[in-house]
């Protein structure tokens, strides 16, 4: 009984092992979809599995040399695949196939015929066949392709090669909806049909994102542990806006896809990038790990350091991300890896919250250096200025970017109060004085612009205060009078009572400054019902007679 109980054991773990691995034959599908140099890696990854079809493997290698042009090559890889199987009919294909692109017809159809040899009334063998005519001269050979379709299609009216062929010769046409219609009739005749399944998505998706998925969907279920097919239907998940909640579906299906020993290195970026943007930071840092660790090519370590840093600043891990953000921009920069404006700016801000803020100036510096033109990172280092109190540099920045001419009515706020901010910071009359003149051209244009915005108003009034040396002298009197028509129709703004706060105080002590005390007193009131815990201004009310 126990001899029999483990018997059985090692024949279930044997198809759990087989039924888990598509081995070469993943390679053969992303061939057949004209993923050419991803077939290739996966059936040289392959090729000396003891599970590898030699002879099939050999042929798609060949073919895949043949459609880059290397005939030799091609056919050193058919000739492989002969003395691996002389019976295995499509390497006589492969090899026909080379003589018709040496314009040698008859020699090629010596060798189609001892395929058919090897294959009696086989559809497939009459269409790949009929492609090797359409790949040589789709015109020069229309009568033989005619022929082995229709062999392919007398021979077996519902296998699925005959109407793949149909719709790839009306894809090349252009004729998509055509196509997508032969393909769903191949895998109506085989629902696990990959090739037609797959090339119906990519074809169909941009006529119905959602009939696309479903038929990957529906596809997976029936080839569960295709790498090309959860590879597949993990980019259109992320790809599909008309499918809701996508992201968290293309991160499930390329977690599948990435246990899947046929998956590619360059694909572990896709999937760490995924788990990032949906806050999967744990699981991203672990495949950017693994990619570190493993890439053979510096530009997936170099994605994989970015994406982990990344990670762990959306962590806020700020002391592993500056640690992390260290050793990425310490790697060797190339044209294909430059470092981004985001690099930059995650980094600073790792710096900033690690009070590191020298540091993350001279990031700003280098990164400005690097892009000149890029008003984002020139407005984050303004803000780093204006936070150690170098306002003349924010300034300087913040009109860069105005003169850049491609600015916001924000951004000349921004600049109006950075001028705010020199004039009222120095001692210097006449630095003072250029703070004021240019604070009043961004003052004209960005109340042109938006004449009865509450902020802009009381940033324009701070800008005549500062002029008059806080003195009230009159010279804010208009904005602030505008300022109050403003916040009269505004007053359940959430700063509604900041603005009346700002216009009392002016008003009351510029009336009081010219001897108009009545007047005076009332905007002391309302100043007051504005700012009821203000102890000094109670008291100063209270006392007026």
């Amino acid at each position: 009984m126990k001899a029999k109980f483990f018997f059985a054991s090692m024949l279930i773990a044997g198809a759990a092992l087989v039924a888990n691995a598509q081995g070469y034959k993943d390679g053969i599908d992303f061939y057949k979809i004209g993923k050419l140099d991803d077939a290739q890696e996966l059936l040289e990854r392959n090729l000396n599995k003891p599970e590898t079809n030699k002879a099939e493997a050999y042929y798609y290698l060949g073919q895949i040399a043949l459609h880059n042009g290397d005939k030799t090559t091609a056919n050193s890889y058919f000739d492989k695949g002969v003395q691996a199987n002389a019976n295995y009919a499509y390497n006589y294909v492969g090899k026909g196939a080379i003589l018709l692109e040496n314009n040698n017809p008859k020699e090629a159809e010596k060798l189609f015929k001892q395929a058919e040899k090897c294959s009696k009334k086989d559809p497939k063998l009459a269409i790949a066949i009929a492609n090797a005519y359409y790949t040589a001269d789709p015109n020069a050979y229309a009568k033989q392709i005619e022929k082995n379709c229709n062999n392919a299609f007398k021979w077996n009216p519902k296998d699925p090669d005959y109407y793949i062929f149909k719709g790839d010769d009306l894809g090349i046409k252009k004729e998509w909806g055509q196509a997508a219609g032969q393909y769903e009739l191949a895998f109506g005749y085989e629902p696990a049909n990959i090739e037609s399944r797959v090339k119906f998505a990519n074809v169909d998706f941009f006529l119905n994102e959602v009939r696309a998925v479903e038929a990957l969907e529906e596809l997976l279920t029936l080839v569960p542990n295709s790498a090309l097919v959860q590879r597949e239907l993990a980019e259109k998940y992320y790809e599909a806006s008309a499918i809701k909640g996508n992201l968290p579906k293309a991160v499930e299906c390329y977690g599948k896809y990435y246990d899947n020993p046929n998956h590619f290195v360059k694909d572990e970026v896709r999937y760490a990038q995924l788990l990032w943007m949906t806050k999967e930071y744990d699981k991203a840092i672990d495949v950017c790990n693994t990619m570190i660790a493993n890439a053979e090519s510096p530009v997936y370590k170099f994605l994989g350091y970015r994406l982990k840093f990344y990670s762990l600043c959306g962590k806020e891990d700020w002391e592993s991300a500056v640690n992390t953000g260290n050793e990425f921009f310490a790697l060797p920069e190339n044209e294909a890896t430059p470092y981004s404006v985001t690099d930059y700016s995650y980094f600073a801000n790792a710096l900033n919250k690690t009070n590191r803020s020298a540091e993350a100036l001279s990031v700003f510096e280098k990164a400005i250096a690097q892009y000149p033109d890029n008003a984002d990172l020139k407005a984050q280092l303004a803000s780093i200025y204006n936070k150690n109190k170098e306002y003349d540099k924010a300034a300087q920045l913040r009109q860069q970017i105005i003169d850049g001419g491609d600015y916001t009515t924000s951004d000349l706020y921004q600049l109006v109060a950075a001028y705010c901010r020199v004039g009222e910071n120095t001692q210097d009359d006449a630095v003072k004085q250029n703070a004021v003149d240019k604070a009043r051209v961004s003052v004209k244009e960005m109340l042109d612009k938006e004449p009865n915005d509450m902020n802009y108003l009381n940033l324009a009034a701070r800008v005549e205060v500062m002029a008059e040396n806080n003195e009230y002298k009159g010279g804010a009197l208009d904005y602030y009078k505008r300022l109050l028509s403003a916040v009269d129709s505004n007053r359940s703004d959430e700063n509604a009572s900041y603005y009346y706060q700002n216009v009392y105080r002016y008003l009351a002590t510029y009336y009081k400054n010219n001897g108009q005390m009545d007047v005076a007193k009332d905007y002391y009131r309302k100043w007051l019902e504005n700012d009821p815990d203000n102890e000094n201004l109670r008291k100063f009310v209270e006392n007026l007679k």
